[in-house]
């Protein structure tokens, strides 16, 4: 057990090294280049142009992949300042990251000490550009369980679209109610898509991590089809293991992906976490 024990701290503490350095190599890159999607988004619906440019390279900052209502929230924002805006929405990403990993570290255990270490970095970069991950993590860990669920799982789905997959959590607890209404919102924030010429909207996921880029669209399709299957199998079996199930199905079903989608396994584990304590 003493062995056991001082090779947890080991590895953690190379962890903890390994995380100080990346965190100083990435410390000065501040770009906010998401914010621009963002920004240029509302600006075009500011002077009615399309909202969605089919034209632009899919591997293009300018590039808006989200439902409208995220950039109607950004159009009296476009009347500020666009460097005040850019850093108190960094603020903002920056309060998400520090709940998530304050979150984690109250879990006092090895597991979730290593995975804030590892994913340190990786909240910190998507801070920098202004990538609204780290909201979507937040929203997702801390609510899913709570009676609001069904928002927060439905508005995470209108942003991300892989989101959807936690309503699965409401099929293990057998509440088809919930799972209607998470359906329902998602599909009420995402029909104003069709105001928009919903044809201009970037399908070509472009280079990314996924198998969809690195391997071929039938690989991805084949491992995200397996994985979503087992998270559903487990739902109906109220397995443990659906939370970490529903984080990897979510990382394998996006076709345009980055190393940062793996901070979906915040929430397999605090809201799997507090799923083993609700169940007592």
């Amino acid at each position: 057990m003493g062995a056991n024990r001082w090779a947890v701290r080991v590895v953690i503490g190379l962890l903890f090294a390994t995380t100080i350095i990346r965190v100083v190599l990435i410390a000065g890159n501040w770009g906010f280049e998401d914010v621009d999607a963002y920004w240029d988004a509302a600006l075009r619906l500011r002077n009615g142009e399309p909202l969605y440019l089919p034209d632009l390279d899919p591997d293009s900052y300018r590039v808006f992949r989200y439902a409208p209502w995220f950039a109607w929230l950004w159009v009296p924002l476009t009347y500020l300042p666009q460097g005040l805006v850019e850093w108190a929405w960094g603020g903002v990403l920056a309060a998400a990251s520090v709940w998530v990993l304050v979150g984690l570290t109250r879990l006092r255990s090895a597991a979730a000490w290593a995975l804030a270490l590892v994913i340190t970095p990786w909240l910190l970069s998507l801070v920098q550009v202004g990538n609204i991950q780290p909201l979507v993590v937040a929203m997702l860990a801390f609510g899913v369980s709570r009676a609001s669920g069904p928002v927060w799982v439905g508005i995470a789905a209108s942003l991300k679209a892989v989101p959807a997959l936690w309503a699965l959590v409401f099929v293990a607890r057998r509440q088809w109610g919930r799972v209607l209404l998470a359906a329902g919102i998602t599909l009420a924030l995402l029909a104003p898509v069709l105001l928009y010429e919903p044809d201009g909207y970037m399908t070509e996921p472009g280079r990314s991590f996924s198998l969809y880029y690195y391997v071929s669209p039938l690989a991805w399709a084949v491992v995200a089809v397996v994985a979503c299957a087992l998270a559903v199998v487990l739902a109906w079996r109220r397995s443990p293991w659906l939370w970490p199930a529903i984080a990897v199905a979510a990382m394998a079903l996006a076709p345009r992906s980055h190393v940062t989608y793996a901070t979906f396994l915040v929430i397999g584990l605090l809201g799997g976490e507090r799923d083993r304590i609700d169940r007592g």
